[in-house]
């Protein structure tokens, strides 16, 4: 079996928007010798309460120094009455995986994307359809089905024993259980010799 790197990551971490395209280069570089998945960390899963003004400026401020050391492109826009809680964007991603069987890479980009680049608020179901292309009463009814907030709460809790605290983290498992490869900001260029390096040992 290939080692696998687990990404841990949260809809609403904005260094993990940031290192995003580093984690998809190193894929796209050692895609046949690792495989590849993510999990949703629960970074923002506290009290669901709308932010205040200082809490606004400190994210834009933060935008900006991601922006400034990753390039990624960030709108400036925080959706009117937004509530900074990630756990639905959470289960969204986990719906999007059942629908492709597979990782959801590419979801997690585009719902990424739809906050940080576009403005949009993805605790919304007019959002989240739109992004999953999926009926709006049978999103609301998948988002509230027990199977998918068992999924996220015990990934949030795998996140947890794993302690990876601040996001992102990445952990590798070559066959005796995951262990940290790195966290925070990562370029592909570290990436990939710390994998081979891991692989080799």
């Amino acid at each position: 079996m290939k080692a696998k790197v687990l990404f841990i990551t949260d809809p609403l971490c904005s260094w993990c928007w940031g290192t995003l395209p580093e984690i998809n280069r190193t894929r796209a570089l050692m895609d046949d010798q690792v495989s590849f998945d993510l999990i949703m960390g629960g970074m923002q899963i506290g009290p669901a309460a709308g932010l205040v003004e200082y809490e606004i400026e400190k994210l834009r401020h933060l935008w900006q120094e991601v922006h400034q050391l990753t390039g990624q492109e960030f709108s400036g826009k925080i959706p009117a009455d937004f509530v900074y809680h990630s756990e639905i964007a959470c289960r969204a991603v986990e719906i999007a995986r059942n629908q492709h069987n597979q990782p959801p890479w590419d979801f997690f980009q585009t719902l990424q994307a739809a906050f940080y680049q576009h403005g949009h608020d993805i605790n919304q179901l007019d959002v989240l359809t739109g992004l999953l292309s999926m009926d709006k009463a049978e999103l609301e009814s998948k988002l509230q089905a027990p199977e998918y907030i068992e999924t996220v709460r015990a990934n949030f809790a795998l996140t947890s024993r794993l302690s990876a605290h601040a996001l992102p983290n990445l952990h590798i498992d070559t066959g005796e259980g995951y262990k940290l490869l790195c966290g925070g900001y990562v370029t592909a260029e570290f990436l990939v010799p710390s994998i081979k390096e891991r692989l080799a040992n």
